[in-house]
Formats: C-alpha cells, structure tokens, sequence
C-alpha cells in the first residue's frame, strides 16, 4: 500500500508539474530540483529505488509544479492588465524547419519498436525502445501544432481563409497521405492478401482490405493493425481533421488565459478513460509495450483506448492549442518560457527511467499525465527559440542531413511496415528467404537490423523522389481531393 500510495503521489506532481509548464516558466531553480531528485532515484539500493523512485522523483516535478504556478499567475495579471500589442498585417511566419528532423526522430524511434524484438533479446533495451504507445502521441500533438501554424493568423486572434471550408480543409489534407498509403498497399497486396488469407480466409481478408484502403482501420479495435499496421495512425488522423477544422475557428479567437484552461480541459478529457482503464484492470503498473494479445489483462479495451480516433483528435487540439499560446506572444520578458533542452532531457528520462524500471506506470497514464504535456511544453519552446535565433538545439535539428531525413519520414513511415513483414514476419519470410530474419542478441542489436534500415531508407527515398514529387501523383490528389469536396457539397 505504501509503495502504490508513493507511485500516486508522484502522479500526481507529474501531473501538475507538465500541465503548468504549459502556462509558465521553468527556471534554473526548477531545472536543479528536479535533477536533484532524478539523482536521488538512481542512489545505491536497488530496493530503495525500486519503491521510491517514482515518489524521488515527484518531489523535483513537485517544486517544478509550484514555481510554475506562481509563474503563471504573475502572467496571467500581467496579460490582464496590459492591451494586446498590434501587429502588422500581413506579418510573416518564419518556417520551424526543427520541426520536421524531429518528425524523423519520432518516426525513427516507433519504427524501430516495432521490429526491436527481432534484433534484441535485452530486456531494457526492449523496454527502452517498446514505448511506442507513449510516443506516438506525440505525432498528433505535432500535427495540431502544424495544422494551427499554417491556418490561423500569427500575433492576431482570428483564422486565416484555410478554415472557410471544413470539407475541404480535411479532405486536402487527407489526400496529401492517401496516394501513398494506397500505392504501398497495391506494391505489397500479394504479401498483405496472402498472409489474411491463409490465417483468416478470403472473406475476412477482402474486409480488412476494404478498411485499410479507406482508412477505417482504427474504428475497429481488434482489426486496426491488419495489412499495414502502422497506417491506423493515418485512419485515426483522418478523422481528427474533420473535427480540427471546427476546433480551429474557436481556438483562433481564444486569449491566452482561455487557451490555457482549454489544454487543462482536453487533457482532463484523454485522461479519464485511461484513468478508468488502469482502475478497471488494476493496470497501473503493467508496462504494454512487451506484452500481446495473450499475456495483456485486456487486449481489447487496450486496443480500443490505444487507437481511439478520439483520443487522436484530443490530442491533435491539444497541439493547436500549444500553437496558439506561442503565436499570441507580444514580445513581454515573462513570454521567454526556458530553454528547450531540459525538456528534452525530461522526456527522454522517462523513458530511460520506465526501461530501467525506476519508474513502474502504464504506457497510457504516462503518456496523458507526463509525455504529451511537456511534449507541448518542448514545441512551444523550440518555436519560441527558432523565431529567437537564441539557441543551440533548433539549429542542430536544422542540419541539412537532418531536414533531409524528415522530408522522407512520411514514406519511412508507410514503407517501414511492409518492409519488416517481408524480412521479420513468419510466414512470410519462410516463403521468401526460407528462414526468419530475426537473430535476437542478448547483450546488444543485431547487425542486420541496420540493413533492415538500409532497406527502409532506400525504399523511402524512391518513393518521395519518384512518386510523392511525380507531377502526376499531384494533379491526381488535387483532381481526387476537388472531385470529393463537390460531391460531399
């Protein structure tokens, strides 16, 4: 009782901690608190550090919470009190271009967990790189953020024309994926058909290419990962964009002090099912990521809350949100919120920490209660310094190898899938290679995981040279997308 008392108490403060850094400012005083309590989780005594850590931990995110809560109050009084500054019409948006290396980043990493089990037997590099149901929130909070940079007028509380027509605002968005999503899927369709088949028959196949085809995978729980799993990210996006357009007429009009009651609220709102999740399975401590169908209390319910077109479309306003803040900033000394990189260091050291086992808590609960609200707090700070040219970490991420990189994410993305079947997934490299790939080490990474990427980069590189830039694949998304906004009105 004690130790689970102590893990929900440092909940708590997490709790606290990320969603206040949303409003204030981390000082270099919050910055050693909480290193001095990540410090005081790694001492000597592994039972000690078992039962503690999380609760060490929650006493440097605790004065974090604080200092950012008076932080944040001063700076609601002052924008209270003090008239909105003018800004030139027509005034220009610099380009984050950090954005899309970080892209690459999140893509790189999720698809690595999903094939890391090939490659490693290591049980902390396993749970190191097995996060991916945290992670990938963080795709849609990015995408938000984009979506509100690009549509909604910067310095000013309104949207731009973009937001007119809410049709079409989705449906040219979602032809800017589909073509690729459904060429991979037609390359791949003997692999993707045949496997369906023989485990499910012909019926049951056609259906769940009839779903992945139109990205209404993610609506059916136990079926959102057939054919080419990592697309029901796309299924779930697509149906955020629908609503993010409506999301974002009212958030355009907001003030600051309403945005920040607007993330407090939907971040309240992902929680709860999550909460009940962990409450109804007695969950809190089981670590998703290493564990199937067959060893999860409830895969069901898991995949239900884990692939939530909801849950996407929260998260994704949660984005916009944070987008908002930054772009309403009048040039006040209380706006300059800190440098990036402790925020960067926090998010990797949950993930660290959660490996280790330091910090024992469901990939859902960590996701809404600590990653997605400093993930917020990390894109506004990389914005903020990007338009500053103050700082090291956004120019880093602007390297040329880099923006590279994260031009080609999306087809990573796609391809890295279908690629990984082929080498990694029984029965088809069986037929194919006559043996699996996978050659899981115990201390290390198998050297042919690099020519798994090899493959994924190469192919990667094809398809946005050869398909994404062809003139044709534009003329038809731009024909497709006009010939389905007339027919929807």
């Amino acid at each position: 009782p004690l130790k689970r008392a102590l893990r929900l108490a440092g909940l708590a403060a997490a709790a606290g901690a990320a969603c206040s850094a949303t409003w204030g400012r981390g000082t270099a005083s919050t910055a050693a608190a909480s290193a001095a309590g990540t410090a005081f989780v790694s001492g000597e005594g592994g039972a000690v550090v078992s039962d503690y850590g999380t609760a060490a931990l929650a006493v440097g995110l605790s004065v974090f919470y604080a200092l950012s809560w008076q932080r944040s109050k001063a700076l609601g009084e002052t924008e209270a009190t003090t008239a909105e500054a003018a800004v030139t019409e027509g005034a220009k948006k610099p380009r984050i271009d950090s954005f899309d290396s970080l892209r690459f980043f999140l893509i790189f990493y999720i698809a690595s967990g999903h094939f890391i089990a090939t490659a490693t037997s290591n049980a902390v590099l396993l749970r190191a790189a097995s996060q991916i149901n945290v992670v990938v929130g963080a795709f849609f909070v990015l995408s938000g953020y984009v979506a509100a940079y690009t549509t909604t007028e910067l310095g000013q509380r309104m949207g731009s024309k973009r937001l007119d027509n809410s049709v079409e605002f989705a449906v040219t968005r979602i032809m800017g994926f589909w073509p690729l999503h459904l060429f991979v899927l037609v390359c791949f369709l003997p692999m993707f058909f045949w496997v369906d088949m023989s485990f499910n028959g012909a019926p049951v196949a056609l259906w769940n290419g009839f779903l992945s085809v139109f990205l209404l995978q993610s609506w059916f729980p136990l079926s959102a990962e057939v054919w080419n799993a990592p697309t029901w990210f796309l299924s779930a996006f697509a149906f955020a964009l629908f609503g993010l357009c409506y999301a974002l007429r009212v958030l355009a009009t907001l003030k600051k002090a309403e945005l920040r009651k607007a993330m407090v609220f939907l971040t309240l709102v992902a929680l709860v099912p999550r909460l009940s999740y962990s409450y109804d399975l007695k969950a809190w401590e089981i670590f998703e990521g290493t564990l199937s169908a067959r060893t999860h209390p409830n895969y069901a319910l898991f995949n239900a809350l884990r692939f939530s077109p909801f849950a996407a479309l929260l998260e994704v306003v949660m984005g916009a949100v944070a987008c908002r803040l930054v772009m309403l900033d009048s040039g006040k000394p209380g706006e300059n919120t800190g440098s990036s990189f402790p925020i960067l260091l926090t998010l990797l050291s949950i993930i660290g920490l959660r490996a280790v086992g330091i910090i024992e808590l469901n990939d859902m609960l960590v996701r809404s209660l600590a990653f997605i609200p400093l993930w917020c707090v990390f894109l506004m700070r990389i914005h903020r310094e990007t338009v500053a040219k103050s700082a090291m970490l956004p120019r880093l991420l602007c390297s040329p190898r880099l923006l590279y990189m994260g031009g080609i994410s999306f087809p990573i993305f796609i391809v890295h899938g279908p690629i990984g079947q082929l080498m990694y997934k029984k029965a088809v490299a069986m037929k194919v290679w006559g043996k699996v790939l996978a050659n899981p080490q115990p201390y290390g990474v198998d050297w042919f995981f690099g020519v798994y990427w090899l493959a994924v980069i190469l192919a990667a590189a094809c398809l946005d040279k050869f398909f994404l830039q062809s003139k044709q694949v534009k003329e038809f998304s731009k024909n497709t997308g006009t010939a389905i906004c007339k027919a929807i009105g």
